[in-house]
């Protein structure tokens, strides 16, 4: 029933009761308290119990009811609050600072905050606009493109942020500068990815302003640049030492750089080069030296190497040297690499 028609219906009963007990007792009657008295028909004095029902039952309606306004409002809020935290969560956000009202809410914000949103899930959000736009936008980051993001400002720790900044890499590889100039942590995936884009464009001087220890793959990649036909990035012997003994070079590394520079260094420079790291690496650089020697043709030399190992040490090479000696040609490059 409707308060309205609760009202309504009331103030008829008490009509009804006071007309119904004033045609037969028309007479008054006089209330006196201390020094209070009132004096009515005793037809009122009969409503009044139910006029004072009346007015309590319509305290207690008009209390719930704006109680129950109270909760639908709370509800209300807390179903736009939930949609603006599964957005933030689409997009990879922090909600745990995100309060709920209701308790029903409280727990699914809850079960919300320690859930993952999968970029490869088909969800279908028809209706309601901007999660459909985030998810849409988390796809297509997750997927490789790069999007503008600005208007959601997001944490620049944010994993999507991360990503789409990398994405961002593959179109703009010069974008790694604006990235590199705020990085704290070296080792952070956005940072690694910066400073290998970094690699295919930069000098070998810009190269150097950051602080990144080269691995194998990074020293690999410099001397792409520098050993490529008609190119431009310049690196000195020095450094080329100094990444070797950074990322600790092994056999097969040293050997590997002998094949590949001695087309960019001259002869004297290429021996100067290899001897100086036989002398201080030993047996690691060996096969290196002894493979510029044997290019240069300088037989001698290795034999003089070779005399002076053991019986279980360069055995390749002493093979090399007796097929040479017994008339029989190889391929070195090949016969190294079995």
């Amino acid at each position: 029933m409707g308060i309205k028609r609760y009202i309504l219906l009331t103030l008829v009963y008490m009509l009804g009761i006071g007309l119904y007990v004033y045609s037969f007792n028309g007479e008054s009657y006089t209330l006196e308290f201390l020094n209070f008295s009132l004096n009515l028909p005793i037809a009122i004095w009969v409503v009044v119990p139910v006029l004072m029902l009346f007015l309590a039952s319509i305290l207690h309606l008009v209390f719930y009811n704006f109680k129950d306004f109270l909760y639908k409002r709370a509800l209300k809020k807390d179903f736009d609050t939930f949609k603006e935290a599964a957005k933030q969560k689409i997009l990879e956000e922090n909600i745990d600072d995100i309060a709920f009202r209701t308790e029903g809410f409280k727990l699914a914000g809850k079960i919300l905050s320690s859930m993952k949103f999968d970029s490869s899930s088909n969800v279908d959000f028809t209706g309601e606009d901007e999660l459909v736009k985030a998810c849409a936008l988390a796809v297509s980051i997750n997927n490789g493109k790069y999007e503008d993001i600005k208007k959601y400002k997001l944490d620049k720790a944010n994993a999507l942020v991360i990503q789409n900044s990398i994405n961002k890499l593959r179109e703009e590889p010069k974008y790694a500068t604006e990235i590199l100039k705020n990085c704290k942590d070296l080792q952070s995936e956005q940072c690694r990815k910066a400073y290998e884009a970094l690699l295919s464009f930069a000098s070998f001087n810009e190269i150097k302003k950051y602080d990144f220890t080269p691995d194998k793959q990074i020293f690999r990649t410099m001397m792409e640049r520098y050993l490529e036909e008609g190119g431009s990035f310049e690196m000195d012997i020095k450094s080329i030492e100094d990444m070797l003994e950074k990322f600790n070079a092994d056999r097969a590394d040293y050997l590997e750089l002998a094949r590949e520079i001695k087309i960019k260094l001259s002869p004297d420079a290429l021996i100067a080069l290899f001897e100086k790291l036989y002398n201080t690496k030993g047996v690691v650089a060996a096969d290196a030296y002894l493979y510029v020697l044997y290019d240069l043709q300088m037989i001698d030399k290795i034999r003089d190497i070779l005399a002076n190992s053991d019986v279980d040490e360069f055995v390749k090479f002493k093979t090399v040297i007796f097929l040479r000696d017994n008339g029989k040609s190889i391929d070195i490059d090949k016969f190294l690499s079995i």
